[in-house]
């Protein structure tokens, strides 16, 4: 299967790391989306998207519960919204293509993603905070079930 994904980065014009196989007349360290096949007016949504990526963003927090930091003058809720405005337009131009959105982290902190996934939220190991676990058991393998949060108690 051919993938898309649509992950800002510093530097990167487009945001986007498609499979090689999609790229026509690759020349440089970047893809951009007329080397894909990519509607002009979709392609222009992108870089626009990317752009204000690249003026407002100013980094991700160490910590589990920090969200990234953005300069002044942006929502970054709605630049998050208009990210998927744009994937859902990309899957629909790309049918057969994986297209897969990596910018979460750009907004929202680890916990917040872990939790809207139904897993526990982290903690370091001495810190003690209910409904949480310890980073150790996270990166020592330890099985995680997600929260069933829809359970009807009787």
């Amino acid at each position: 299967m051919f993938t898309i994904v649509v992950h800002p980065d510093f530097g990167h014009p487009s945001s986007i790391w498609p499979s090689r196989e999609l790229v026509v007349g690759s020349s440089g360290p970047f893809v951009l989306p007329n080397q894909i096949g990519m509607s002009k007016a979709l392609g222009d949504d992108l870089m626009a998207w990317t752009d204000t990526f690249q003026k407002f963003f100013i980094e991700e927090l160490d910590g589990f519960s920090a969200r990234p930091l953005w300069r002044s003058g942006l929502n970054q809720f709605e630049w998050y919204d208009e990210g998927y405005r744009i994937v859902h337009k990309m899957r629909l131009e790309f049918p057969d293509v994986h297209v897969k959105p990596e910018f979460a982290q750009y907004v929202f902190s680890v916990n917040e993603r872990r939790e809207n996934m139904g897993l526990a939220p982290i903690r370091l190991p001495h810190e003690s905070k209910a409904g949480h676990i310890s980073i150790a058991d996270v990166v020592h393998g330890q099985p995680e079930i997600p929260q069933n949060r829809w359970r009807e108690d009787k």
